[in-house]
């Protein structure tokens, strides 16, 4: 029985309180699905006066809003043709009920392979929004105009990339890894064994699908709902011409960013 879950700007100067690792970044595109990308130094958010540091040099990973979907979706799509290449290669491997418990290893470790990529995507998904963030934050526009220019957050980010993000990996992906497995191979092996052991190892199956695809779910809904609610936090600073309160905002989502990347 499968699983199912429903879930639920302009030419500027840039700036950053924070200069973040750009992963997935490079001439405004994401450079692969492994997460294997040029990291951007570490700065201050402040300098010893205690003053916010926004220059262009300051955030060279610095995303404009108008580039922001182009991003973020070349980088969902090339971890999921990764991810969809891996899966086709395992899928070969176990043709059969005696290759998969040859290989129920190597089962293991694509499910594992499947929540660091999903994991490191979602960071970098964090942070396509901070630099977009500090792009519009440390341009010379008006409260009103950063606002706007602060919905592609919500719209390419927790929407569009998210969704895609979801579909991909959370519906399709792992609907092929349940089809195959569980209610495939293992499925076959029903008369090639007593029915205990075969119970066992169906179980095992089972469990293994069924761990690996809550904890992706988890994945996924925990980078969407971080986006979701920096976004909000700062256009609602933006749309009260708060403006430092925006940017320190910014500083923390950076921070518990890096942390994100420590675990």
């Amino acid at each position: 029985m499968r699983k199912n879950i429903a879930v639920a700007v302009s030419v500027a100067a840039i700036a950053g309180v924070l200069s973040l690792s750009g992963c997935g970044a490079n001439d405004g595109g994401a450079k692969g699905a492994s997460g294997t990308q040029g990291q951007g130094t570490q700065a201050s958010s402040s300098e010893s006066n205690g003053k916010d540091i926004f220059s262009l040099a300051g955030n060279a990973n610095a995303i404009a809003p108008d580039d922001l979907a182009a991003i973020a979706d070349e980088d969902v799509e090339k971890t999921v043709a990764s991810l969809n290449e891996q899966y086709e290669d395992l899928i070969a491997e176990c043709g059969s009920f005696d290759a998969y418990q040859a290989n129920v290893d190597k089962v293991q470790a694509y499910y594992d392979t499947v929540l660091a990529e999903t994991n490191a995507l979602g960071i970098r998904l964090r942070e396509y929004a901070a630099n977009c963030a500090s792009y519009v934050l440390a341009s010379d526009r008006t409260s009103g105009q950063m606002y706007d220019d602060l919905e592609v957050i919500y719209d390419d980010l927790y929407d569009s990339a998210g969704d895609d993000l979801y579909d991909a990996v959370y519906d399709d992906l792992f609907g092929n890894l349940y089809d195959a497995f569980y209610d495939g191979v293992v499925k076959d092996g029903y008369d090639s064994m007593g029915y205990g052991e075969w119970s066992e190892i169906s179980s095992a199956a089972y469990d293994m699908y069924s761990d690996a695809m809550s904890d992706a779910y988890d994945l996924i809904s925990d980078c969407r709902s971080d986006i979701y609610d920096f976004g909000s936090d700062v256009r609602g600073d933006v749309f009260g011409d708060k403006l430092d309160k925006a940017k320190k905002e910014l500083s923390k989502f950076q921070e518990d960013i890096e942390k994100l990347k420590e675990e």
